[in-house]
């Protein structure tokens, strides 16, 4: 499992090239309102602006303004000069890749932690979830997994249950994030496996809805928090570094 002690320092970080991908994880415990965000759009100060709660603002910010710096990292434009297009269902794009160099990219957090992951050669997708012990887990499960995962999930008891469901959930939006369909890809026509191992892996598909590669790779592994990466292509390695 990917424990603490594999995750690099940012001053180890070199490009991202070839079929290497990079995943970035960020604490959102300091989420002091003095923090910059003068990189953001005037876009994401609306956005901003709508949260109800100082530190779930202050949370939205400091992810944003992150994001922003490491596409910076990588692109070689400034921050605040990065512009983004969205799909048809909300998935980011980079308008301005720099560096004659796709970019892909995703973002996802929960709680404390955010996590980004960027690649040159496939699309992605992150999910991070914390793991709420009063989660409905086999009712959710029945309504949104596939027969097959609700069955193996209906097997499990106690807080192997809990794990057993955030482990699939986690695999599973990050495989839709990774196709970037949103809600028009149902999360019954798929199906992952949520054993606890470091191979998971995508079992079918509606072959309606995707007909390519995707390999999955677990992220994080704690009491608390669960997390998956989806790549619709074949990595060669996958880093993982800590933001400062």
């Amino acid at each position: 499992m990917r424990q603490d002690d594999q995750w690099k320092s940012a001053s180890t970080a070199g490009d991202c090239t070839g079929r290497d991908v990079h995943v970035w994880k960020m604490s959102l415990l300091k989420t002091d309102a003095g923090f910059s965000c003068d990189s953001l759009s005037a876009d994401e100060m609306k956005r901003a602006e709508r949260f109800r709660f100082d530190s779930d603002r202050n949370k939205f910010v400091r992810t944003r303004t992150t994001l922003r710096g490491l596409l910076s990292r990588y692109t070689g434009v400034a921050a605040k000069e990065l512009t983004f297009s969205y799909n048809e269902y909300g998935k980011p794009y980079l308008r301005t890749p720099g560096k004659n160099k796709a970019l892909f990219f995703n973002v996802s957090h929960s709680r404390d932690i955010a996590l980004f992951a960027f690649s040159r050669n496939c699309e992605l997708g992150i999910d991070i979830e914390y793991m709420r012990d009063d989660v409905q887990c086999l009712k959710l499960g029945q309504r949104f997994f596939a027969e097959q995962e609700y069955q193996a999930l209906a097997k499990l008891s106690g807080n192997a249950l809990i794990r057993g469901f955030y482990r699939c959930w986690t695999r599973k939006e990050a495989f839709v994030k990774a196709v970037g369909a949103g809600l028009s890809f149902p999360l019954d026509s798929f199906a992952v496996t949520f054993e606890e191992d470091d191979r998971p892996q995508l079992i079918w598909t509606d072959k309606a809805r995707f007909r390519g590669t995707c390999t999955l790779f677990p992220v994080l592994h704690d009491e608390k928090y669960l997390a998956a990466l989806a790549c619709l292509g074949d990595p060669a390695q996958v880093d993982f570094y800590h933001c400062s």
